[in-house]
């Protein structure tokens, strides 16, 4: 079935349409580049808006609207990979349709859900959230996966990192393909230093001669927070600051809550696609929304399905 025809009835059940994006520059698909999506798709059961997103109606985040709007977003443009957080959906919705369009998937749920606070919400509650990792199947030989595992002395925190190691066809290149989800609030900064670092030591032990390295995740920090200088200093860059004259968005995710019935804002750039300079080249990111293209009562919305945007980025493969 042609992408045409399946993206014809997903958008059937879709209305009003999908918010409108773009890439930044135009580019051409070849067998050296690479196109990653990085989303926070929002677990459903944690979509009530109660407290959570002030100024959104129920019907806006009921199961039945955003399945097809997040599975839309997923298949819009046809990442070759992708990492998703909080996908709860996976088990119950997002798993058929990703393998009918052609992708493999490497889903972590995460032991210690928040969304188990909400299993009597029998309308939301679809099992615990987690990452969520997929690759086009034709494209890829997948040669390991792995997810970090707690032990019952660990005290750093619940798991928080998948990885797969996938040998990338047209190029022979071995990709490291690394997605997380770090503690959120602000309070936790200093955990998610400790979890960043994790991560990089598990690269430098096992792929300490491979510069074909990506981490896309949700970070739960702004770019001034020791976890994004710790990630650069190991010899990373950031996709987005790449071609946004060394800035990062003003933001990917912005909603409105409330705390003892008083309203709020969170609004700030917390999602990030890392990569390796000498593996990796990026040529075109898709392109922000504005606040005003949005709306007044931020994310999710009728046009949009997570607080948190989808980015992307389409890299040349060095040799």
């Amino acid at each position: 079935m042609s992408t045409d025809v399946s993206l014809k009835e997903i958008t059937q059940h879709i209305s009003p349409a999908s918010l409108k994006r773009e890439f930044s520059e135009h580019h051409v698909t070849t067998p050296q580049t690479l196109h990653v999506l990085q989303w926070n798709v929002l677990a459903q059961g944690l979509s009530n808006p109660e407290g959570n997103f002030v100024r959104v109606k129920k019907e806006t985040v009921s199961f039945d609207n955003r399945k097809w709007r997040i599975l839309e977003q997923i298949l819009i443009r046809q990442p070759d990979l992708f990492a998703l957080e909080e996908a709860d959906i996976y088990e119950c919705f997002l798993k058929e349709h990703l393998l009918k369009h052609g992708y493999t998937c490497f889903f972590t749920p995460k032991p210690k859900s928040p969304c188990f606070v909400f299993e009597n919400d029998s309308d939301n509650f679809k099992g615990p959230d987690g990452v969520l990792l997929c690759y086009k199947t034709q494209l890829f030989d997948e040669i390991h996966r792995y997810y970090y595992q707690q032990s019952d002395d660990d005290t750093r925190g619940k798991p928080f990192f998948a990885i797969l190691e996938l040998k990338h066809k047209s190029s022979s290149k071995n990709i490291i393909f690394i997605g997380t989800h770090l503690k959120s609030k602000k309070s936790f900064a200093d955990l998610r230093i400790t979890q960043t670092d994790a991560i990089l030591q598990y690269l430098t032990k096992n792929y300490s001669t491979q510069k074909h390295v990506i981490i896309a995740g949700d970070f739960n920090g702004e770019s001034d927070e020791p976890f994004y200088d710790s990630i650069c200093k190991t010899g990373f860059s950031s996709a987005y600051r790449t071609l946004l004259n060394d800035r990062e968005p003003p933001f990917t995710t912005w909603k409105f809550r409330a705390h003892d019935e008083v309203e709020f804002e969170q609004c700030g750039c917390i999602d990030y696609i890392f990569y390796k300079p000498e593996g990796f080249v990026p040529i075109s990111i898709l392109k922000l929304p504005t606040k005003e293209e949005i709306g007044v009562n931020g994310l999710p919305s009728n046009e949009y399905p997570s607080d948190h945007l989808a980015i992307e980025t389409i890299f040349n493969i060095n040799p």
